[in-house]
């Protein structure tokens, strides 16, 4: 089965679009890093500790505030940066794979057992990112925190979303559709 009206337009625009995730990823780094060079302070968002917090007898849980760093440390930079540097990285393999699924629309047969490869890891990645790029925030907010208050270990909120679970079931989902389609091209061609 030959898609036949897939254009070099089409195409064009597609790795477009998917080369604007990694890029979005990229401009938010740069921007925080004109920020640190410019001497704005640093914006780090977590759960805040009770020594910061001045009265909590209204509140009970967890807090969680944007923290702003006057002058910070080439550690304390390093640390709010990392959160951001692995969410380029998670962009660009994830740019990677949607890229070799749409070559292979180009090229006019999208079911194939690599492209079904390319979305099972997509999937995971999914999932993996959403479950670890929040503690790696929480990670990261820590370390900036670090030499503001140091002290004993502190507690800390772990806010764990249920979209990446959803969206990497679906792409499970979309990955064994592809594989189905794959096996049924090969017994199809089998058969000619």
């Amino acid at each position: 089965m030959k898609l036949k009206q897939w254009s070099r337009t089409d195409q064009l625009f597609l790795e477009g679009m998917l080369w604007a995730l990694p890029g979005l990823a990229v401009l938010q780094a740069v921007r925080q890093i004109v920020r640190t060079l410019r001497g704005d302070p640093l914006a780090v968002t977590g759960s805040l500790p009770e020594d910061l917090v001045t009265s909590t007898q209204l509140v009970s849980g967890p807090l969680t505030g944007t923290l702003l760093v006057q002058d910070p440390s080439a550690a304390q930079f390093g640390w709010a940066l990392l959160p951001t540097v692995l969410l380029l990285v998670l962009a660009v393999v994830v740019a990677r794979l949607l890229l070799g699924v749409a070559r292979g629309l180009r090229a006019g047969d999208p079911f194939t057992t690599a492209n079904a490869r390319r979305l099972t890891t997509l999937a995971i990645i999914i999932i993996g990112g959403g479950t670890f790029l929040p503690i790696f925030q929480a990670i990261a907010f820590e370390g900036v925190l670090d030499p503001i208050l140091p002290g004993g270990p502190r507690s800390a909120t772990l806010d764990l979303q249920f979209w990446p679970y959803l969206c990497g079931l679906l792409v499970f989902f979309l990955a064994e559709v592809f594989a189905r389609g794959a096996r049924l091209r090969e017994d199809v061609e089998g058969l000619v």
